[in-house]
């Protein structure tokens, strides 16, 4: 409020992967931040050395941040491509962006979490009206989207980095298939 800036801690659960790209990706406060002093958060971690993704919920108090609850965990990662957008859609619902974890044929399988957008409640439940009852998944197909954003109308976007420049903005559908690995950029 007056301009300062102050580091606050985060702890985390996991310790931050140190992989490219990867660590603590996105960071989202709650609606009601104000009483709850809750966050949402998306990092990448090692497990038997192998990078993986979650989203959790944080919690603010005197010393910083601490992670309170897990919410979605394995979320596949890799070397490169972790995702990691959070937002929350004008139906109150929390999105989270996940990239293909270099696993490109991953990005097309709707059992998979990779290469997708996916959509809970705010308790990490899956919605009833999600394309399946049993999934997070929302839309799939995708290389590494990075930005999610609703217009007026309430259509939403999501902008995706692509192979050699072949970047993307996309009104994102439930249950569309966007493509990747079979098309990219402008193809069709």
């Amino acid at each position: 409020e007056d301009g300062t800036v102050k580091e606050e801690k985060v702890h985390f659960s996991e310790k931050l992967s140190s992989r490219p790209e990867s660590g603590f990706l996105g960071f989202l406060l709650a609606p009601d931040f104000k009483e709850s002093a809750k966050a949402y958060a998306y990092y990448t971690y090692d497990r038997n050395d192998q990078p993986y993704n979650r989203i959790v919920i944080l919690n603010r108090q005197e010393e910083g941040w601490n992670e309170k609850e897990v919410l979605l965990d394995d979320i596949p990662s890799g070397q490169f491509h972790h995702g990691g957008r959070l937002e929350f859609g004008m139906d109150g619902k929390l999105y989270a962006a996940t990239g293909d974890a270099l696993q490109e044929d991953q990005a097309q399988n709707k059992e998979s979490l990779s290469g997708k957008i996916l959509r809970m409640n705010l308790n990490g439940t899956v919605p009833d009206d999600n394309p399946s009852k049993e999934s997070y998944v929302y839309s799939y197909g995708h290389r590494n989207p990075q930005g999610l954003a609703w217009d007026e109308e309430g259509n939403m976007y999501s902008s995706e980095h692509g192979p050699s420049g072949h970047d993307e903005i996309n009104q994102i559908f439930a249950d569309a298939n966007y493509g990747w690995p079979s098309i990219k950029g402008n193809e069709e």
